[in-house]
């Protein structure tokens, strides 16, 4: 399964938030950021949740078969798997 470990960071009436994205055998593969965020929208099979990683922020681990992330109306993030 791959992974994707996403740190969200609240702001005023928004977030931003980092994605990580990780391949079966753990290598990075790619990095995205996203401001105005408003909702975000988890479609997976395991979402842990991990304060350990980052203390100014919520971190979710997300795991999935062919993880894919879209963004809708520029303010809701989905991440399907």
């Amino acid at each position: 399964m791959s992974k994707i470990i996403t740190y969200i960071k609240p702001k005023f009436e928004e977030y931003k938030v980092d994605l990580y994205e990780y391949d079966n055998e753990g290598k990075l593969i790619g990095e995205k950021s996203y401001d105005h965020v408003k909702q975000i929208v988890i479609h997976s099979s395991e979402v842990r949740l991990s304060r350990q990683l980052f203390y100014e922020s919520i971190v979710l681990i997300i795991e999935g078969n062919m993880l894919r992330v879209e963004i809708k109306n520029n303010s809701i993030l989905y991440i399907h798997g």
